[in-house]
């Protein structure tokens, strides 16, 4: 058998492998096309799920700001009442202190005085 190559059969030849390998080609960036797409679409989906768990987180972070914020001015007025207390305390128990001194020295003055 014998083969017989002409200029039109290998170019015939030649352009059609250009041609099946321009379809693979091809198909082969259709498919990568479609898993960027689906990576892509899968990447917007994990970014508002980011977004959402972020919204949430803020508004935790402001009720416990909220509150810390509420706690803060209950322990200090409850701190600048216990503060006045003891103060107060202190001053009548000084006072009282003061008063017994005077009448012990009053009545060691009127006893020492009969003797």
């Amino acid at each position: 058998m014998v083969f017989e190559v002409t200029l039109a059969n290998a170019i015939t030849v030649v352009a059609l492998v250009i041609a099946a390998m321009w379809a693979l080609f091809k198909r082969m960036s259709v498919q990568q096309e479609r898993r960027l797409n689906d990576r892509f679409d899968a990447l917007t989906d994990a970014m508002k799920d980011v977004a959402k768990a972020q919204e949430r987180n803020a508004d935790a972070t402001a009720e416990l700001e909220r509150q810390f914020h509420a706690h803060q001015v209950e322990l200090a007025r409850d701190y600048v009442r216990r503060d006045d207390f003891v103060r107060h305390l202190g001053s009548i128990e000084t006072r009282i202190d003061n008063f017994a001194l005077r009448v012990e020295r009053a009545l060691n003055q009127l006893m020492g005085g009969r003797q």
